[in-house]
């Protein structure tokens, strides 16, 4: 039995989620080493949460256009701007990934009224949206990159997309308040 072309996506981007939670709870939950600070780490964690920012930033006006650009008809940069959208989330990751992995996690320095009402809230609704999202966005992203422009309309692309989208770019838009929150004075 041969598995078409048009039904792979599912079970990829399904692998693909749960090898990025794999290596997501493997970070976040592993014991960690007693110190891995030297200077070269301290300066990278401190450059760190800005770089994860821009990636954000720019990710997000990347969404936003080619959410724009499809919905004008500019299907050529709609299929530039998604992909590159979906390379910077890779390069976040990673970045994200190595700043847990050394130990770079910053408590919210504000009131605790901020902390308990405004910003808890965000940040909930940011990782949920987040965790959601990674597996319909692959999916969308491997029918985009494996399918010709006239064999999409007849796949799952638009209905999903059409949700994971926004959540995309709802949750890139929170994690930006969130990293405004934590790098904040009060």
């Amino acid at each position: 039995m041969s598995v078409k072309k048009e039904n792979l996506p599912f079970p990829v981007s399904i692998i693909v989620t749960v090898l990025a939670y794999g290596i997501l709870s493997f970070v976040i939950f592993r014991e960690r080493p007693a110190a891995i600070r030297s200077d070269f780490v301290t300066q990278l964690l401190g450059i760190l949460p800005h770089a994860i920012a821009f990636v954000n930033a720019l990710s997000l006006v990347l969404l936003m256009a080619g959410w724009w650009f499809i919905r004008h008809g500019y299907i050529k940069l709609h299929r530039i701007a998604m992909p590159s959208a979906l390379g910077l989330i890779f390069v976040f990751l990673v970045m994200y990934v190595t700043r847990i992995y050394l130990g770079g996690i910053k408590e919210f320095p504000g009131p605790d009224s901020l902390y308990y009402f405004v910003y808890l809230p965000i940040l909930t609704v940011h990782l949920a949206l987040s965790i959601i999202c990674i597996q319909p966005v692959v999916y969308v992203a491997l029918i985009g990159l494996t399918h010709t422009v006239e064999d999409i309309p007849r796949t799952g692309h638009r209905q999903v997309g059409r949700i994971a989208v926004p959540a995309w770019i709802l949750s890139l838009g929170l994690g930006l308040v969130v990293y405004a929150m934590l790098n904040r004075e009060y």
